[in-house]
Order: C-alpha cells, then structure tokens, then sequence
C-alpha cells in the first residue's frame, strides 16, 4: 500500500490478548511501542546461550513438580533486523521496540476517558465499564497466547500488556519506509489467565467495537489537531 497508494501514514487497529492484569476484557490499547516477542532460538538444554539474546525462557523452570532438565531446552529471544530508507543501504540495525509516531500518540492521548461500550447485548455485559489508556507497550508473534504460565512470562519479562499477531510487522515496515503509524487494540479476552475456556467468542465483537470507535474517534482528533496547523510528522 505504502508503495501504491498515495498514502498518509496507517491506522492498524484490531483485537487483541490482555497480558497486564490492570486491563481488562473490552478495554482499548493505543501502545507506545512493539517488541517481535517470536524470534526465538530453540536450544537444547545445557546449550551455549547467544549473549545478544533480548531474554530467555528456560522450560525447566515451569515443570511441575518442580526440578530437574526439561529437554524443551531453552528458548532465547532474539532482536529484528530493521532496514530504513533513511539508513544504509542493505545494513539493519537491531531493533527491539518498534515505536509508533510520537505526534499521533499525543493526539490519541485525547481519546482516554472516552465512553466505550459494556455490553454485547442485552443479557451478556462486563463487569466493569472498559477504559482506553495511551502509551502502553505491545507484543506480536506469530502464537496466539492462551497460556497463563507464557502469559506471565510475557509481562514479566517485556513489561507488555497486549499480544497479538500483527501490529509490529506493521509499525515496521512503516517506520522503515518514513510513514507515521499508530496501532488501536481491544482487548477480547486475558490471553490464558481465565479459568475456563478463552472469552475470545464471546466478547471478540465487543472488543472490536471498542476499537472501532477508538479509531473514529481518533480521526476525528487528528483532523482537528491538523486543522490547528501543527505538524504530524
């Protein structure tokens, strides 16, 4: 699209899994930022761990009982390789949090406390009204979290409150080619944290609402935070 169309900067949005347990079902997320949480060298146990690794997940440490090896090895997280028209040519850099645009997060910093809905329909509603909070951080791989133990991990480790399976492949390739990005995520259930089976069916619908809404709104802001003749880029 960045190629073809005369385009302006993207508004990625959709839903995604809670990671942070001050969120909850239906709120929205605008992050600041995405790590790639799938890079993954899978070692075997005892191995030589890579010392450029971000982070590491050794498997032994969730066996239950506990003690002992775990031959699941050890998993290292590893950097994505960033490539920009602005750098060298054909050299990346490593990269760890892909950022959205500064300008456009302080924008959509104008949408919290804005008033998102509660319920599906008229015999299925959250317990607590949803709320939409700036400036979080996000996580994407190509895994759909639905695991409390890896859900832990995850917070613990990247300090992320969101995970889904798009949004930093689309924050980078925008950034590697100059154009302003911001991401919209509701969120649909706790990724694994429920007791039960995932909420993903039955407030999947709300959560898309709520972001719907979201990026309405945030358009709405953007064209009179532009109307103000102040810059976005």
């Amino acid at each position: 699209m960045l190629d073809v169309f005369n385009m302006r900067g993207i508004i990625h949005f959709g839903i995604a899994g809670n990671i942070n347990d001050s969120m909850s079902i239906g709120d929205v997320t605008i992050p600041k930022e995405f790590a790639d949480t799938g890079i993954w060298d899978w070692l075997n146990p005892n191995a030589t761990v890579d010392s450029t690794d971000i982070a590491g997940l050794d498997v032994k440490n969730y066996n239950v009982p506990e003690g002992g090896e775990n031959l699941l090895g050890h998993i290292g997280f590893n950097f994505e390789q960033f490539y920009s028209n602005s750098g060298k040519p054909n050299t990346a850099q490593p990269m760890v949090w892909a950022q959205v645009n500064q300008h456009w997060l302080h924008v959509a910093s104008k949408l919290e406390g804005m008033e998102l809905k509660q319920c599906v329909n008229s015999t299925l509603c959250l317990e607590k009204k949803p709320k939409l909070v700036v400036g979080l951080r996000g996580s994407t791989s190509n895994i759909f979290v639905d695991n409390a133990a890896y859900r832990d991990f995850l917070f613990q480790t990247f300090q992320v409150s969101s995970s889904d399976m798009e949004s930093f492949a689309v924050v980078m390739t925008s950034l590697s080619n100059g154009f302003p990005v911001l991401v919209i995520r509701g969120l649909s259930d706790i990724a694994g944290g429920q007791e039960g089976t995932n909420t993903i069916e039955l407030f999947g619908s709300l959560a898309a609402l709520n972001t719907a809404n979201s990026v309405i709104r945030f358009l709405k802001e953007l064209k009179a935070f532009d109307d103000s003749n102040y810059s976005y880029m």
